[in-house]
């Protein structure tokens, strides 16, 4: 049983450390991307938000190069050659006002798209949101990434955007080198020391919890397995400890219990053996004076006939007590007497009582004494069942007394 005992307390501890390390790994795991997610966003916002001007400024700079909607496509492009050597991570372009791509430096083919979405364009340019804006990438369509982006006015008219993508190929092939950089590569590991130090810190607390509850259910099964006197020993004052004083108030409660119940077993044991004495005599005298008339009622006297069967009707009456008494006990135990309460002077009862018994007192030579202050109060009780009681007191209590003893039976408040 102890075997068993601890190899659910190990089973146990392996369910709850196995739980306890994927919930921490999961844990540890959504955390790290929130984090990664969150500097990545922190650095578009930044960098956004450092070159919010940057597509305003380029815009001056290309006013010589357009002239009444002509482009100068040579002194343009070195212009934009320039500037992206100048910022590797940008990307130039020229768009007419519906988001069509005029204008780009590039190598053949590398541009995939013809036209952008102006929505995000003119949200930025207008600054409807306060937010990170993302916009179409022209070479990588389905790809969203950060821009600036300003207006083309030529003559008090909008003829067209220029639309900077901040985060060109040149740059997403950087931060992939830095995402396998010694700096990413300690955070990392600094990320999952942590996460180890956390689980062997988690799995030693578990391991104590676990520890303390093996020794409380060890506790309890050896109560279960019938050792009373074992207790719990408590340590401290934590949740498991208080359990543990829960534990040993109940087994004391539970001792004490059956040491009460040992106790009423051998008074109903005693009980038994008293009233199986008390039922013997009278009818031991009821059979030998039966036995008397019947085998000798030719030699007897009828007055000494009428002497026998005297005392045989007093021991049947005896008897009769005897039974009444036990069927009145039987139904104590079983909780089955019903209460007839009602007020009453006790006082008055107890003279009422003594006085049946005075004539049986004097024939005895004994003297029935009562005393009952004058302040008792009147009591609420089951009138016959007090007076049974009283009833069985004298009758016992003369039955004992010698010649010239006195009863006496005093009231108090």
């Amino acid at each position: 049983m102890k075997k068993q005992g601890r190899n659910s307390i190990s089973r146990l501890y392996m369910r709850i450390s196995t739980l306890f390390i994927g919930v921490l790994f999961v844990f540890a795991a959504i955390t790290l991307y929130i984090s990664v997610q969150a500097a990545n966003n922190y650095a578009q916002e930044v960098n956004q938000n450092m070159n919010h001007d940057l597509a305003a400024h380029v815009a001056v700079m290309m006013e010589p190069f357009i002239q009444e909607g002509v482009i100068n496509e040579v002194g343009l492009e070195d212009l934009v050659h320039s500037l992206m050597v100048i910022n590797p991570s940008i990307e130039v372009y020229l768009l007419d006002t519906r988001g069509k791509i005029l204008s780009y430096v590039a190598p053949e083919k590398v541009v995939k798209l013809e036209q952008v979405s102006l929505e995000p364009v003119t949200d930025f340019i207008n600054l409807t949101k306060k937010k990170i804006f993302y916009g179409d990438d022209p070479r990588n369509p389905g790809e969203l990434k950060i821009f600036s982006a300003a207006e083309l006015i030529q003559d008090n008219r909008l003829t067209g955007y220029i639309y900077i993508i901040l985060a060109s190929q040149e740059y997403a092939s950087a931060a992939n080198l830095v995402r396998g950089s010694f700096i990413m590569g300690l955070s990392i590991r600094s990320i999952i020391t942590i996460l180890i130090g956390s689980a062997l810190v988690g799995l030693l607390a578990l391991w104590l919890i676990v520890k303390k509850l093996n020794r409380i259910i060890r506790g309890i099964r050896n109560f279960e397995e019938g050792d009373l006197e074992t207790r719990i020993e408590v340590k401290s004052n934590d949740d498991l400890d208080e359990v543990a004083t829960v534990f040993n108030s109940m087994a004391n409660t539970i001792q004490q219990n059956i040491e009460e119940l040992k106790g009423v077993e051998n008074l109903r044991k005693e009980l038994i053996s008293n009233i199986s004495h008390d039922l013997r005599t009278p009818i031991a005298s009821i059979q030998g004076y039966a036995e008397t008339l019947i085998l000798k009622k030719d030699n007897i006297e009828p007055k000494e006939q009428e002497k026998y069967l005297g005392v045989i009707y007093k021991n049947c009456e005896n008897l009769q007590d005897l039974v009444t008494n036990l069927f009145e006990l039987s139904k104590l135990q079983s909780d089955q007497v019903m209460l007839n309460k009602e007020p009453f002077s006790i006082g008055e009862l107890v003279h009422d009582v003594a006085n049946k018994y005075r004539i049986l007192s004097q024939k005895k030579g004994v003297h029935i004494n009562t005393i009952v202050s004058k302040d008792i109060p009147v009591v609420e009780a089951d009138v016959l069942l007090i007076d049974r009681v009283l009833q069985n007191l004298i009758d016992n209590a003369i039955r004992f007394c010698k010649e010239g003893d006195t009863i006496n039976i005093e009231l108090k408040s």
